[in-house]
């Protein structure tokens, strides 16, 4: 029914999102030609698209997607930096309130690239049009996909000028993000859609660029207010981006309190658990003229790993196949390690019913530690819906014991850091010399609070 091997003239990659783009990179070297399908107009310059809604806010590249980035495009580091990006080093430069602990500062020697959403994606950009066998075609929207016995065969898009064009394409690549357009294809090519979970948390995001902070004291690079559930359910975050900026931004869960101007963002900012968030902007300037707001309602992943007919040679990335909790700055690693798992599975030369679904399988893989971790932190508010996992009250409880021992001792915390940037399995946190930490931390607390 499936040809022995996969035919790989023609890639098609619908979405020029940063998992559309580090996709795009990874096909360049397995196929004759891949044309990126992006609705929104070329910038030429560094600003945010149209079609990214929360291009404005904070975004943080672990250390994970960035170690990927690097490697499909070497040099990119150095260029962020010639561009403005800041080198921090997370544990020594960030000063993180966190469940209404402050964790330890000390030298992590985990040096992260911080700039804004649009410069990364813009650089990134700049690398692929150097590549001869990458196309891209603007202001274009996928119309539908076509399947030969099960397997994709042609896409037809909308072109600007409003012609219809139908191509060939040997593999298609859903990197469309929240509008997951795989949906629409499935249900019109009468093939079954793959069930989803969704865990409602009503999070929103507020932003404002300042270039200078109130605050003149301060020894730290970047901030980071995490709330303390449940009773508190609002935090922020400060973050250094290029042009010797600094950019603001407050979150909130199942709130329906939205700064709308200056005096009401720092109000909020003022009733942050962490007093430093207020003192750096109080007596300063924002370079915006009005806060940017971004709304996340929900976390959601689709199953495809649980689909028995899945079409062969459609293959979903990035939001498309999960949106996690911006929060945990998750999202572009995860499109960089999906990204990953697709080269290495091209060098593998599978069958495409074969490549399908071993890149669901690995995938999802992929995704289940980032979303455990989400669920873990997210179902402390009150106002979070969803399926609840069994062990959920365990892992919470845990969790907030390693918290505290981040607060004071070095080695617990370099270990945590690991976990965050998605570069060891949070399992490594109940080693025995890290689960004795975590516990001796427990029992002294609790003398303390005894005592008191």
């Amino acid at each position: 029914m499936f040809s022995k091997k996969m035919n790989r003239n023609r890639a098609v990659v619908t979405g020029g999102s940063i998992a559309g783009k580090l996709a795009a990179r990874v096909l360049s070297e397995f196929f004759k030609e891949v044309i990126v399908i992006e609705k929104d107009q070329k910038n030429d310059s560094i600003i945010n698209r149209n079609g990214v809604p929360q291009g404005e806010q904070g975004h943080v590249l672990l250390k994970s997607g960035e170690e990927i980035i690097e490697e499909l495009f070497p040099g990119i580091l150095q260029e962020l930096s010639l561009h403005g990006a800041k080198k921090t080093d997370f544990a020594g430069d960030l000063l993180w309130s966190h469940h209404g602990t402050q964790k330890i500062r000390f030298a992590s020697n985990v040096i992260i690239s911080q700039q804004s959403r649009p410069l990364l994606e813009w650089q990134i950009q700049q690398r692929l049009e150097k590549i001869p066998n990458v196309y891209f075609r603007f202001g274009c929207r996928v119309q539908n996909l076509l399947f030969d016995n099960d397997e994709i065969n042609r896409i037809i898009f909308k072109e600007a000028d409003g012609s219809v064009t139908e191509l060939l394409a040997d593999l298609v690549i859903d990197a469309s993000g929240a509008a997951a357009l795989h949906n629409q294809w499935l249900r019109e090519s009468g093939h079954g859609i793959p069930p989803k979970t969704e865990v409602k948390v009503n999070l929103f995001y507020a932003s404002m660029v300042y270039k200078e902070l109130s605050h003149s004291s301060m020894d730290w690079h970047s901030l980071l207010a995490y709330p303390n559930p449940p009773e508190i359910d609002r935090g922020g975050m400060i973050s250094p981006i290029e042009g010797n900026r600094m950019l603001v931004t407050l979150i909130g869960y199942g709130s329906k309190e939205v700064p709308k101007d200056l005096d009401s963002f720092k109000e909020y900012a003022e009733k942050l658990e962490q007093p430093e968030f207020y003192k750096a902007i109080e007596n300063a300037l924002p370079l915006s003229e009005e806060i940017q707001v971004y709304r996340f309602p929900a976390l959601r992943r689709y199953h495809f790993e649980k689909l028995k007919d899945t079409p062969s040679g459609l293959l979903v990335i990035g939001d498309a196949f999960c949106r996690i909790d911006p929060v945990f700055a998750q999202g572009m690693s995860l499109a960089a390690m999906e990204a990953k798992a697709l080269r290495d599975l091209l060098r593998k030369r599978l069958n495409k019913k074969q490549f399908t679904n071993s890149y669901y399988n690995n995938v999802s893989r992929i995704i289940d530690i980032p979303w455990l971790i989400a669920l873990t932190e997210d179902f402390r508010f009150r106002t979070t819906s969803g399926r609840k996992l069994i062990v959920l009250p365990i892992l919470q409880w845990y969790v907030k014991k390693v918290v505290a021992a981040c607060s004071h001792d070095e080695s617990v915390y370099s270990q945590f850091i690991q976990v965050l940037h998605l570069k060891a399995h949070p399992l490594s946190l109940a080693r025995p010399g890290i689960l004795a930490k975590v516990l001796k931390t427990s029992v002294l607390t609790k003398s303390q609070t005894q005592n008191n």
